[in-house]
């Protein structure tokens, strides 16, 4: 009995700080599940659990992460999109997922209707990377050797209908160039086969590829955000060299099943907003090559949208098909 009453006090008193209104109080008063549609290891659980863990240090409450992978984060999705609107179940979405929502087309739910945005909370470039020995010294060399022999050079994603094949498609409709795609379940493999020297190019996610840029074994031919990443600040941009309008960025972000309270989805963005100051917080993140952003509902809604759009645009222009 003590120890609940010492929880309810903890929370109340870490409600108050993050200044919501009393009537959300009340929330959380169990521990709050985040589901996220893809496998544990990668930068997305790390970043994901680094999180639960200072939001439950933020609110007093238990956050747990469960990792529900398969179909392109959409298993994990129709999870949270059938679940109590309650704030109890939350569902973490990835660029991948905006790929995913501009794919399938017999879904169980809507994609983007079937949720309340909540916040996205970092963003990281991706990126384009080759083999440190291998002869693509530049951007602007790749494109001129795309063009000069259209169809031979190919370049390695996370797999099919993915962000990263996406980056690669978008890549190629705005250079006018034509590559071939290699998918493969995951950033690990793909990236094992481009520094063995089966595939020259990968697409991939910046955090993915620092730890083997800084080891020497990659070359990182530019990072694909509209400036340059904090944690590797000597890559230029793609759109500095000449790429113009070419913007690819991982992120990570917390949807709520629609119909969840505002006064709910409020609290959960104040809290995140609140650990996305923490120094901790923001140190882990920059390690990884991501910027903490911890967006309103309102940006993270529009955003979204965005990405969703952009990315039927490409899929429609590119063929691309689920498989």
């Amino acid at each position: 009995m003590h120890r609940r009453t010492l929880l309810a006090a903890t929370a109340a008193a870490a409600a108050a700080t993050l200044g919501l209104p009393a009537r959300a109080q009340a929330y959380p008063n169990r521990p709050v599940k985040i589901i996220l549609g893809l496998a544990p290891g990668a930068s997305t659980d790390a970043g994901t659990r680094l999180l639960a863990q200072h939001l439950q240090e933020v609110t007093g409450q238990t956050f747990v992460v469960e990792n529900r992978p398969g179909a392109g984060s959409t298993i994990g999705a129709a999870a949270v999109a059938s679940a109590p609107a309650d704030g109890y179940t939350l569902f973490m979405g990835t660029g991948s997922y905006a790929t995913s929502a501009a794919l399938y087309p017999n879904l169980s739910f809507d994609p983007v209707k079937s949720f309340k945005p909540i916040t996205q909370l970092n963003r990281f470039p991706s990126a384009i990377g080759v083999d440190a020995k291998s002869d693509i010294k530049s951007l602007p060399q790749l494109i001129e050797m795309a063009k000069a022999k259209p169809g031979t050079i190919s370049f390695a994603s996370t797999g099919h209908g993915g962000q990263t094949h996406f980056a690669g498609e978008l890549f190629q409709q705005i250079t006018g160039t034509k590559l071939i795609h290699v998918p493969y379940k995951g950033g690990g493999p793909a990236l094992q086969d481009v520094i063995a020297g089966r595939v020259p190019l990968i697409f991939v996610d910046l955090f993915t590829l620092l730890p083997h840029w800084r080891q020497g074994t990659v070359r990182i031919l530019a990072v694909t955000g509209n400036k340059r990443a904090d944690a590797a600040p000597d890559i230029p941009t793609a759109q500095e060299q000449g790429v113009r309008g070419f913007e690819v960025v991982a992120w990570l972000g917390l949807f709520a099943p629609a119909g969840t309270p505002d006064s709910v989805v409020e609290y959960i963005h104040k809290a995140v907003a609140t650990v996305g100051k923490r120094e901790a917080f923001i140190k882990r993140m920059a390690d990884s090559g991501a910027e903490v952003v911890a967006s309103t509902p309102a940006e993270f809604s529009q955003f979204f949208q965005k990405e969703v759009d952009l990315y039927k645009r490409v899929a429609q222009a590119a063929h691309i098909k689920l498989e």
